[in-house]
């Protein structure tokens, strides 16, 4: 009989929008492996199929890599974006949509890939978690039912409007 020994990794530990969570397979570096969740910091396809996730998450630049290829996922695709970079935009989201056929959550993190705010199931903006001070927060009750405050990502008619400038 083999018994084999893991050493706790190093790293955050991912928070997936869904209960309960789901084998993920995260598309890069920094957050601790689990039962559930493994790390492909280099992508490739086969490895990460074999390992079977029902949700893959990873930075937009990694996740439209894949977008190319056929994925069975069954729950959700997470979409990291880091301090200091522009959010998920409407026509990203929109094209993993079409990729993926699964519903695209936003994360936005901080240095050592801290949890700073999460999408929820309305989709309405971010719930803050941790930090945001200097963003523009909307405090009324999300569709969720949280009153936790939410980074706003601004009417429809605004995305619209950036789209066409």
């Amino acid at each position: 009989m083999i018994v084999r020994i893991r050493r706790p990794s190093k790293g955050a530990y991912f928070v997936h929008p869904s209960t309960p969570a789901p084998r993920t397979a995260i598309l890069t570096a920094g957050f601790r492996e689990t039962k559930l969740v493994r790390i492909f910091p280099r992508g490739g396809s086969e490895r990460i199929r074999r390992f079977q996730p029902g949700s893959i998450a990873g930075p937009l630049e990694q996740l439209r890599i894949l977008a190319s290829d056929s994925w069975p996922l069954e729950q959700a695709l997470v979409v990291f974006t880091y301090s200091g970079s522009f959010g998920l935009a409407p026509q990203d989201r929109e094209s993993l949509w079409k990729a993926f056929s699964v519903p695209v959550f936003e994360q936005y993190l901080g240095p050592g890939n801290k949890l700073l705010a999460a999408e929820c199931d309305a989709h309405s903006g971010l719930h803050v978690v941790a930090g945001c001070e200097e963003f523009p927060l909307d405090h009324e009750v999300c569709a969720c039912g949280s009153r936790t405050p939410r980074l706003t990502r601004g009417s429809r008619i605004e995305e619209l409007t950036g789209l066409l400038a």
